[in-house]
């Protein structure tokens, strides 16, 4: 299972099968189109706020997804409302810059690529830079959040509960029991494998990150 390992220059090394790059490539693909649509709402923000980035929605986005990316500050609605118009836009791009980061990453770097040839070698190598880890855990994260909303993992709050870790292991213990539960014709087994496998890469770049 591929794995970050971290280089003499501070940098961290990952080689991803064809199959894995893919995955990942599909997969910041439609967080991007999620994040970039929302609910349909562009068309109405106002051109100046925008500018300044705010927005002209208090509402907390109806797609369950997004919900669980961009969650609600605070329990009062009127408090959340009003701290989401001042933020949403921003951490929107935030996550957005993050999804682009990994997306470029795994992109073939040939200079005759025409952008429509698919990754046909058996793996590809890349190279995280150090300045980049960060935005890659928050983008590793937005995307197993996203499988896990999916798949009915958790809650709808963009964090763990209060235990935390403890809370998060004990998930991971649940989901890992129902794969093994699942018939091998199950489609959805394979989007549990993939959460799984998202998951380890989040904790192989925090161990190669702790191991500097």
């Amino acid at each position: 299972m591929s794995s970050f390992h971290p280089l003499d220059n501070g940098d961290f090394s990952i080689t991803f099968t064809s199959q894995e790059a893919h995955v990942l490539i599909n997969l910041t693909e439609q967080l991007l189109e999620l994040l970039a649509d929302g609910d349909g709402q562009s068309h109405q923000v106002d051109p100046l706020l925008h500018l300044v980035g705010i927005s002209n929605s208090e509402a907390p986005p109806e797609d369950p997804v997004l919900r669980r990316l961009l969650p609600n500050a605070y329990e009062d609605e009127q408090a959340a409302g009003e701290f989401r118009r001042y933020t949403e836009h921003g951490l929107r791009e935030k996550k957005k810059a993050h999804a682009i980061l990994i997306y470029e990453a795994l992109l073939p770097q040939d200079e005759d690529w025409n952008g429509d040839t698919p990754l046909d070698k058996g793996s590809i190598q890349i190279t995280v830079p150090m300045s980049d880890s960060l935005a890659w855990l928050g983008g590793l994260n937005d995307l197993r959040l996203a499988l896990a909303v999916r798949l009915g993992i958790g809650s709808d709050k963009g964090t763990p509960h209060v235990e935390g870790a403890v809370s998060e292991k004990m998930q991971d213990a649940d989901v890992h029991k129902k794969y093994e539960l699942m018939l091998e014709s199950d489609p959805m087994k394979a989007v549990y494998a993939v959460y799984s496998w998202i998951g380890w890469l989040q904790q192989s770049l925090l161990e190669a990150l702790e191991g500097q």
